[in-house]
């Protein structure tokens, strides 16, 4: 977990140190920014307009073409495939659709051209864009010209529909011209077939059953054949007869068995007065005209008359003669029963053999029908292709008279009256980001390819010793502002808390700074800090150790007549060359005027007496010393120190510089104690922020600690000696 936490902590630095990087070089990243914006801005300006317009409309796919087959049969194709739409996108920009749009504008004369490089021209302006899931194409044409952009635009969908309709055509007159071909062959196919059947038909037509021949287009059938006819009749007469023959031996049998007067009876009770087998007209009205006389009796009867009355006794007599009259032919037609009987066999019998004769013709001379019935099939499906063909052909026809629809437009271009590109806002959007990422991108690079100090972690990696302090940029000399309680002035006020921190002994008063190079802010650092010291209490004294170029006696617009030079050339008296500032407790020994040889006064006895001096009059002692790489006067100051500070500015001196500095202070035995990063841009690097946010919060009394009690003594000595110096020196503050 704890592993995690320190990956953690890790990465989150990394990200602000990229950060830091932007920072720090902003500058660089406006740079670019600005550079790439107004050259895109220009480009932009420059670059020539373009017009767009853009038509939209629907391929629709073709109906299904009738081609002959490999096997000469008629079949119905699509002529649409599954890539139909995706094949005809492509045709829209093909040379062909492309030439006969430059032959409806005339673009040929307008480019003086022909129209093959035209359309070359022409490919370069369009775009054909599908919309997914839709058979939906969407032309976008681009130009110079807005009027040539919206004709082209315009006419596109005509040129393309005008080609396909072409090709279309071709093909429908190909498969027209192949189906009269193919009906040609079929129709003479059908004749012969025709002719084949009808021929067998006239030699066997006595001979075939149930034949109906239909001729192509006249509807005339033929006959049944006599023979079966003859069969069928015959056939039927025979059922006929043996049922009558059946019934009749019936009868025979029941009349038999009853008397003469009992027949009437019988006949009347089985109700075969109306059969054909037994009654006839003459002997129906005989019985009709008994029953009469019948029902004439029972009225009399009814009528109460006796037998001996006149009209009982005719009707009684008319009724038996009538009775007679039925008795006798009913014996007759029993005596006659049987010799009838035998005349129906007979014909029954001659019946079955002329059926049975006509069977055997008709069965040897069925051995034909099968053959016939061949033909017959052959010729009706030669017959139904024909037809179909037909059908096919006429419908063929038909489509090559009817217009056919190819594509329906659902969006007409209109003239373009403003450019679509350069798009100002497009190419300032991107001109921005490239800007911005190549800013970046160089920032980044001028950092890895940076060699100079930039961190603390780097400064205090390289000295091998801490930073006491971080000293924001564009700080200024606080004697001036003489706000005591701004974050500037807390800055100085923790490094004068690490100084007293790390001294070793109470007696370590002399601090040199020292820099690698000039420029780093040293004489600043040295004025601010001695300014808190001596807020503090301490008795500070100021020393300019750089008799080559002095720079102290200018912040406290002092002259610089009088100061080290004279003491250690011309054993002036410290009384002549110190003096008091404006602010308490703070001393200043100008450098002086500029001596021949600044080396050998600063390694003469008596600078090392003036140190012995001043170290018994002053709390603290702080020396502005020249870069100690530019000349050996510092080293000489160095040596001669307690204390050695070394003041860095970030990104200033490379590391190898500030090695070899730490090198010099070591090798005359100087004692470095810290760094201090001064002229910081805060936003620069966290640990900087972290640094600033630390000691802005500190207010002035904390920073009042571990001072010695003999502060104000030696705060006294010092001012006994700029009292004895003010006597004889009017230009001591």
């Amino acid at each position: 977990m704890n592993q995690n936490k320190q990956d953690g902590e890790e990465n989150s630095g990394k990200s602000l140190d990229y950060l830091g990087i932007l920072r720090s070089r902003w500058k660089e990243i406006v740079a670019i920014f600005i550079l790439i914006v107004s050259l895109t801005v220009v480009v932009t300006f420059l670059m020539p307009k373009s017009y767009m317009a853009a038509t939209k409309f629907q391929i629709i796919q073709p109906q299904s073409l009738v081609q002959v087959g490999n096997e000469k049969e008629v079949v119905e194709k699509l002529a649409a495939t599954p890539n139909y739409v995706t094949m005809n996108i492509s045709l829209i920009s093909s040379p062909e659709v492309l030439k006969a749009v430059s032959s409806r504008l005339n673009l040929s004369a307008e480019f003086g051209l022909p129209d093959e490089d035209v359309a070359n021209i022409l490919k370069g302006m369009i775009k054909v864009e599908p919309e997914k899931m839709t058979d939906l194409v969407n032309v976008i044409v681009t130009g110079s010209d807005p009027k040539l952009v919206e004709n082209i635009a315009r006419t596109i969908p005509i040129a393309y529909e005008h080609d396909r309709t072409l090709r279309e055509n071709t093909k429908v007159e190909l498969a027209v011209k192949s189906l009269q071909e193919i009906l040609k062959e079929q129709d003479e196919v059908v004749k012969e077939k025709q002719r084949k059947y009808l021929a067998a038909v006239e030699e066997h037509r006595y001979y075939i059953p149930s034949v109906a021949l239909e001729n192509r287009g006249t509807g005339v059938s033929m006959s049944y054949d006599m023979d079966e006819e003859e069969f069928r009749q015959a056939k039927a007469s025979a059922q006929a007869l043996d049922t009558k023959i059946k019934a009749l031996e019936s009868h025979q049998d029941e009349f038999n068995k009853l008397k003469d007067d009992q027949l009437l009876d019988y006949v009347v009770s089985a109700d075969l007065m109306n059969s054909s087998e037994i009654g006839s007209a003459s002997l129906r009205d005989l019985y009709r005209q008994y029953e009469e006389k019948n029902k004439e009796r029972e009225e009399l009867i009814a009528q109460n008359l006796l037998k001996n009355h006149p009209s009982m006794i005719a009707v009684t007599a008319t009724q038996k003669l009538l009775r007679d009259k039925l008795d006798k032919t009913l014996v007759s037609f029993k005596n006659t029963l049987s010799q009838n009987i035998g005349i129906l066999k007979a014909n029954h019998e001659s019946l079955l053999e002329v059926a049975k004769e006509k069977e055997k013709v008709m069965t040897q001379r069925m051995a034909q029908a099968p053959k016939i019935e061949q033909l017959k099939r052959e010729y009706d499906t030669s017959l139904e292709q024909f037809k179909e063909m037909d059908i096919k052909y006429k419908d063929q026809m038909a489509r090559l008279r009817i217009p056919r629809v190819s594509i329906e437009i659902y969006g007409y271009p209109t003239l373009p009256t403003a450019p679509y590109k350069p798009n100002f806002m497009i190419n300032l959007g991107i001109g921005c980001a490239a800007g911005l990422v190549l800013g970046c991108l160089v920032a980044f690079l001028l950092e890895m390819s940076d060699t100079s100090v930039r961190t603390m972690d780097e400064v205090e990696q390289a000295l091998q010793v801490p930073v006491i302090g971080v000293v924001p940029k564009n700080i200024g000399s606080l004697f001036t502002t003489g706000d005591e309680n701004s974050p500037d002035v807390e800055a100085y006020r923790i490094i004068r808390t690490n100084i007293e921190f790390n001294r070793g002994n109470k007696r370590e008063l002399i601090i040199t700074c020292v820099s690698s190079s000039a420029g780093e802010g040293k004489t600043t650092t040295v004025c601010n800090l001695s300014y808190v010291c001596a807020q503090a209490g301490y008795a500070t004294l100021i020393v300019d150790g750089d008799l080559r170029r002095s720079k102290i006696h200018r912040y406290f617009s002092l002259d610089n007549d009088r100061g080290l030079s004279n003491y250690l050339v011309e054993n002036a008296s410290l009384e002549d060359v110190v003096f008091k500032t404006p602010v308490d407790n703070l001393y200043i020994l100008p450098a002086g005027p500029t001596v021949f040889d600044p080396s050998g006064a600063l390694n003469s006895p008596r600078f090392k007496e003036l140190l012995l001096e001043v170290r018994q009059r002053f709390d603290m002692i702080l020396i502005d010393s020249p870069p100690i790489l530019g000349v050996s006067d510092s080293s000489l100051i160095v040596s001669e120190s307690d204390m050695t500070i070394m003041v860095v500015q970030p990104r200033k001196m490379p590391v190898k510089a500030l090695l070899r500095a730490k090198l010099v202070i070591e090798s005359v035995k100087g004692k470095l104690v810290g760094a201090i990063m001064n002229n910081v841009t805060l936003t620069s690097d966290h640990q900087y922020q972290y640094y600033t946010t630390y000691y802005s919060y500190h207010k002035e009394d904390t920073a009042n600690v571990a001072f010695e009690p003999s502060a104000v003594a030696k705060s006294s000595k010092a001012q006994e000696l700029l009292d004895k110096n003010d006597q004889t020196n009017n230009d001591l503050y």
